[in-house]
């Protein structure tokens, strides 16, 4: 199992993410098209290094309205390390990528999971008068092998694209997929499309009209995508936005020094 990196047109591309345990889906109606609806929810993430350089790293997705903006979502390994303050320093933007020109907003990142237990997510708060659609949190628990999904990411750095797939497998009972600084544990396979760039999308139910998991990596052979589904989302948020969210410690071991 691995996470994808790759380079287009000298962008480093990423592939392998207050609401509440609770939410529900918005109580106005949304008439467009779900492509059309996950599509306006959706937007790329870039970082920016010291020399001012831009680089796509991931796809994100808002699923919650705040006073000034907008809550998304992406992967935790879209932000490199694993210490929450030395994270916090990196600058983000995200883009609605729009055809023509680009507008970026900056994005605040409120948290990244703790990669080593498998908590694949990142959490990012903009601010903006510009609107974005909003996808809800769902319930992967109802889902059964073969339901309709779909995802819109920044496959390949060409933009925004839009995927539709079903589920293959709600579970991986096995021990946890190991992708080098990621391990994911009680995954879903899902069939759809996908490059790098897609890390971090989410995977929306047809049925639903709701976020059931995220797209983080690709199983070898090309079996399914790996998606780590969204109750586990629902407890790092929980846990966040409680305050109370703590990463495993990092263990450093000192060598023995040589006489």
């Amino acid at each position: 199992m691995k996470i994808i990196r790759n380079t287009l047109l000298a962008v480093a591309l990423m592939f392998v993410p207050a609401a509440l345990q609770g939410q529900t889906a918005p109580k106005s109606v949304v008439t467009k098209p779900l492509a059309a609806h996950v599509y306006d929810a959706v937007a790329l993430l870039f970082t920016q290094n010291a020399s001012g350089d831009m680089k796509m790293t991931c796809t994100v997705t808002a699923f919650a309205k705040t006073e000034k903006g907008y809550r998304f979502v992406s992967a935790a390994h879209c932000v490199e390390g694993n210490d929450s303050k030395q994270q916090k320093l990196e600058k983000f933007y995200v883009s609605a990528d729009t055809k023509g020109a680009k507008n970026y907003f900056a994005a605040k990142l409120i948290e990244a999971g703790d990669k080593k237990i498998g908590d694949d997510f990142s959490l990012f708060e903009v601010e903006t008068n510009d609107t974005f659609d909003i996808i809800p949190l769902g319930d992967e628990s109802t889902l059964q092998m073969g339901d309709a999904v779909v995802d819109i990411s920044g496959a390949l750095g060409l933009g925004k694209q839009y995927f539709s797939g079903y589920v293959s497998e709600l579970r991986v009972d096995r021990p946890p997929v190991d992708a080098g600084q990621v391990l994911w544990t009680d995954v879903m396979l899902i069939q759809i499309g996908g490059a790098p760039g897609s890390s971090g999308s989410a995977i929306v139910s047809v049925d639903q009209k709701a976020i059931v998991g995220f797209l983080v990596g690709s199983a070898p052979e090309d079996v399914g995508k790996i998606c780590v589904p969204v109750s586990k989302f629902k407890n790092f948020l929980a846990l966040v936005d409680a305050g109370k969210y703590k990463k495993t410690p990092t263990v450093v071991i000192a060598e023995t020094p040589e006489f």
